[in-house]
């Protein structure tokens, strides 16, 4: 705050430069998340809502620290955009937006998964599918338990995507809130296969077969539409052996999140390899996200933002003491 005065300017006079270069920059922060333009923004919306004198103390660095307004020249070599690419059609760029903002792909994939936990149909069908048990852990979990662990919630299993019933499944909530806004592999987790399903069991050469049959347990060569599915409580066991993916290699080997994508704690690229059963089911037509805006270190998702320690270019953060305690 007191940046944004005029050097030398004391009393109602640098009140007064505050109060106008404040009010212009809450009036570009309306501006920019209305249009969700990811804090960019034009010269013409520039002069919309404000002029000359405020604005440049708006594009002023003080006290070591970023402006709080971007010219192109100077925010491209920003820290607050580390990850990102400037939009050709923008003039500037509002300091650490992303900082405090969802994006607007991680604002889609927001709104798509909270519009799915609120349609019935969706959830009655992924009910119906799962038999009420969970996917993690293999455990009843009762629709009507509305308080412990073992109760019955819903869960994406890519929290980055939002994709109906291909990527919405049963978790107990104890499940659920371990998980948290993690896929299974970053969770150190299992999704298993949905109840009555059995993932196929591998062609064992001939002269193996006897070999083979021991390890792969006794329903090898069974027919999968005969299994009554498994008993309450439980799911079907899945052996190591066998190959639960029935999706390509390709999409098995893909990254099932963005490079650094929120969820996966920050540690090494934060991608985590889909190596585990297959999702819920193929991707549709309908699917959200991932988000395309790439998240970093700096740029950790607002969604989670509470347990985030802020960056040392926010423009929010107090000037540091320096070494002789002066700040």
């Amino acid at each position: 705050m007191r940046g944004l005065a005029d050097p030398g300017a004391t009393g109602q006079r640098a009140k007064r430069q505050r109060a106008e270069a404040l009010g212009v920059w809450v009036q570009l922060l309306s501006w920019v998340s209305g249009e969700r333009s990811d804090g960019f923004l034009t010269e013409d919306i520039l002069d919309l809502f404000g002029w000359d004198e405020a604005n440049a103390r708006l594009l002023r660095a003080r006290y070591g620290r970023a402006p709080l307004l971007h010219r192109r020249d100077d925010g491209e070599t920003c820290d607050c955009m580390t990850g990102r690419a400037w939009v050709a059609d923008y003039d500037y760029l509002i300091h650490d937006y992303l900082d405090r903002n969802p994006s607007r792909s991680e604002n889609d994939v927001h709104k798509a998964k909270a519009k799915e936990l609120k349609d019935s149909k969706l959830k009655a069908a992924v009910r119906a599918r799962d038999r009420d048990i969970c996917r993690y852990c293999g455990n009843l979990a009762p629709f009507s338990d509305r308080v412990s662990d073992a109760g019955l919630t819903y869960d994406h299993v890519d929290p980055e995507v939002a994709d109906g019933m291909s990527n919405l499944v049963v978790a107990c909530r104890g499940c659920n809130r371990r998980k948290s806004k993690r896929t299974p592999e970053a969770a150190g987790m299992t999704l298993r296969p949905a109840p009555g399903e059995r993932p196929p069991a591998p062609e064992p050469a001939s002269d193996l077969s006897s070999d083979l049959g021991h390890d792969l347990g006794p329903n090898v060569g069974h027919d999968s539409g005969s299994d009554p599915g498994p008993p309450t409580g439980t799911a079907p066991a899945t052996s190591s052996n066998a190959p639960v993916c029935l999706q390509s290699s390709a999409t098995i080997s893909a990254p099932t999140q963005v490079a650094s994508s929120p969820g996966t704690g920050r540690a090494g690229s934060g991608t985590a390899p889909y190596t585990g059963p297959p999702r819920p089911g193929e991707p549709t037509v309908h699917r959200i996200g991932p988000p395309t805006t790439p998240r970093g270190p700096i740029h950790g998702s607002p969604y989670l933002r509470g347990t985030r320690p802020l960056p040392e270019h926010h423009a929010g953060r107090p000037p540091q003491p320096d070494e002789e305690g002066h700040r």
